[in-house]
């Protein structure tokens, strides 16, 4: 009984809230409407629009690459039989790193470089009968076109015999090992990741709007997204020509090599365009409508009046207005919701 008188009492509690606050809310209401109807004008607020030098410099994402990365896999069949090389190891061009089980293709080398010296031993006999009349021409050609068929087997068996010890295309480390001695490869089999850091790039993919802005050559700061103090210097490599699936060209960037800088790191990097140029800037918060029909209010003789305006550049909260204002233009930047054309207003600017 007595828990049924406390929950009672707590309902009405909390109901005598809510019709307290509705109540409040009710009364400032009718304060703001009678003010509104004293008045008869709309409060605005409003900024004066002048011609200023615009800052083009923006800012794109993208992620760390080293310069050279390779996926090396295999190019003959065999066992390896040794691993000379494990994640980590840093390697140069030419350096081992594993060894394939090489006596089938030592024998095979051998098979083929003996059937190639018997047959140029042949080709010689039968040059020489030629020229004596003991052969014909045809016999000749015969012979030699065995050679050089035994030619093309004998510089394929040494290729393999000599990659029977693989060694690394590239300078760099050893991300990834895909390979244990024993186990048996084939062509096109992963064996290694070699990445190159001596040399990192970003790639960054910018709209068309912006990139008319960058150009090859153009220095450019990258910066940390764990830390906007640690900061890279780069120049931009390559602007790309065509677009991705996005809709965006890509823009490839050579960043300075430092210690802190590694393949991988997420960077900010920011574009400074030099060819800068005056332009009308407003709050974007005194824009109304859409990018493709854009109207702004402007303050003129009590009245607000509709314009239409046609969009530029974004630099940081304000918008480039491109067609549609003059200097000196008052545009209103609050109190939006309650005008249309043609109505009355008062500009509290402070």
């Amino acid at each position: 009984m007595k828990k049924i008188v406390v929950t009672t009492a707590t309902i009405l509690v909390v109901a005598g809230m809510v019709l307290l606050l509705i109540g409040n809310k009710k009364k400032s209401r009718e304060q703001a409407d009678s003010v509104s109807l004293a008045s008869g004008t709309t409060m605005v607020s409003t900024v004066s629009v002048t011609s200023e030098d615009m800052d083009r410099s923006f800012s794109a994402n993208g992620v760390a690459q080293a310069v050279n990365e390779l996926n090396f896999v295999s190019e003959i069949t065999g066992r390896v039989v040794k691993v000379f090389v494990d994640k980590g190891s840093r390697v140069v061009k030419g350096t081992p790193l594993l060894k394939i089980d090489s006596e089938l293709l030592e024998a095979d080398y051998n098979a083929t470089l003996a059937s190639y010296e018997a047959l140029c031993k042949d080709e010689r006999r039968f040059t020489l009968s030629y020229e004596a009349g003991g052969v014909s021409s045809q016999q000749l050609d015969n012979i030699r076109t065995q050679l050089a068929a035994a030619q093309s087997r004998l510089t394929v068996s040494k290729w393999k015999l000599d990659n029977a010890v693989v060694k690394a295309p590239i300078a760099g480390t050893i991300n990834m090992r895909y390979v244990e001695p024993g186990a048996l490869i084939a062509p096109n089999a992963p064996l290694f990741e070699i990445v190159d850091d001596s040399r990192i790039k970003v790639t960054c993919n910018l709209p068309e709007s912006r990139i008319g802005l960058v150009h090859a050559g153009d220095k450019v700061v990258a910066s940390s997204s764990e830390s906007e103090s640690l900061q890279f210097s780069g120049t931009v490599r390559s602007v790309g020509i065509k677009t991705d699936r996005g809709l965006n060209y890509p823009v490839e960037i050579y960043l300075d090599k430092t210690a802190d800088l590694h393949a991988g790191m997420y960077l900010k990097v920011r574009f400074q365009p030099q060819d800068n140029r005056k332009g009308i800037l407003i709050p974007r918060k005194a824009v109304v409508g859409s990018v493709l029909s854009a109207n702004v209010y402007v303050a003129s003789d009590g009245k607000a009046h509709r314009k239409e305006v046609v969009l530029g550049e974004m630099t940081g909260d304000r918008i480039e207005i491109v067609e549609g204002l003059s200097e000196g233009d008052q545009v209103i930047v609050s109190g939006l919701m309650n005008i249309a054309d043609g109505s009355a207003i008062t500009v509290i600017n402070q």
